[in-house]
Formats: structure tokens, C-alpha cells, sequence
């Protein structure tokens, strides 16, 4: 039902929620009361976002996207687009330290692995299968594959 604005002899402009072949009456005094014209409303949702280019003082300069835009979800649409991430959809505001403390210790574990690696080929002199076989056991493997499996939902 669309929102119409209406004029009542005794009490002045109201606006009315009516069907368009409704008699729009005055809430105060019941009397019939005359339509007026309205102006629609032109937003930037319904109308496209950019109604009001041109207008002075519209929009800004961003210095993420690098260029001027009407409105922060254009801007946010930008950066989507060039594959960044909005800081709020991370996952809270350790984050950045959380995820590098996590890849720092995924590098020390893989450095640990390698320097074992490397005894264990020193250890029987040049031997590769010997020193893969010590530094990676079956049981050690299937252990890992079936966390990692645990971890991302494959089966």
C-alpha cells in the first residue's frame, strides 16, 4: 500500500497509508480529506547507487581502493573484487597474530622435520629410503592424514 500525504480542512497535512481508490479520512476528526501530491522517494537502493553523482559533496576519496567512490558498499565491492578481505569477516581482532603464530609454528614443526631428515641420512650414510623410512613412519603418516581429514571434513 503506498504512503500518501493528505490535507484535512480542520487539522492540517497528515500522511495516510490507503489503497490508491481508498477515501483517505483525517485520524482526528474522521472528516474526508483531499490527496495531495507527493513526491516519490528517490533512494540509492531502489534508483541504482549512483543518483546522486554530481552532487557537490558526494562521496570520497579512498585511499584502500585507490580511487574515488559514492559510498562505503561501493568501496567494499571494489576491494571484494581485487580478492581482499574486509577486516570484520577475519575472525576477530587477533586474527593477523593468531594466524601467524599458527604459520610460525607449522614452520618450526617442518624445520624440526628436516633436521631430522637430514640425521637420519647422515646417520646411515647417504641411505634415502632408510632415512625417509626413520623420519616419516607409516603409523606417524596415517596419524597426520587422518587429523587432517578430522580437521577439514574429508573422508
Amino acid at each position: 500500500m503506498p504512503l500518501y500525504d493528505a490535507v484535512c480542512p480542520q487539522h492540517g497535512k497528515f500522511e495516510a497509508l490507503a489503497k490508491w481508490d481508498a477515501t483517505i479520512t483525517c485520524r482526528q476528526c474522521g472528516a474526508e480529506s483531499k490527496r495531495m501530491v507527493s513526491i516519490p522517494a528517490k533512494t540509492a537502493t531502489l534508483w541504482n547507487s549512483g543518483w546522486n553523482s554530481g552532487l557537490e559533496g558526494s562521496g570520497f576519496y579512498s585511499y584502500s581502493a585507490g580511487q574515488h567512490v559514492t559510498n562505503k558498499r561501493e568501496e567494499e565491492r571494489i576491494m571484494k573484487s581485487r580478492g581482499f578481505i574486509n577486516e570484520k569477516d577475519l575472525g576477530g581482532d587477533n586474527f593477523y597474530n593468531d594466524y601467524m603464530t599458527e604459520k610460525k609454528n607449522e614452520r618450526d614443526e617442518l624445520d624440526a622435520t628436516a633436521k631430522t631428515y637430514r640425521d637420519n641420512l647422515q646417520k646411515y650414510d647417504g641411505d634415502k629410503i632408510r632415512a625417509v623410512t626413520e623420519t616419516f613412519p607409516a603409523h606417524e603418516m596415517l596419524k597426520q592424514a587422518y587429523e587432517h581429514d578430522a580437521k577439514t571434513g574429508d573422508n
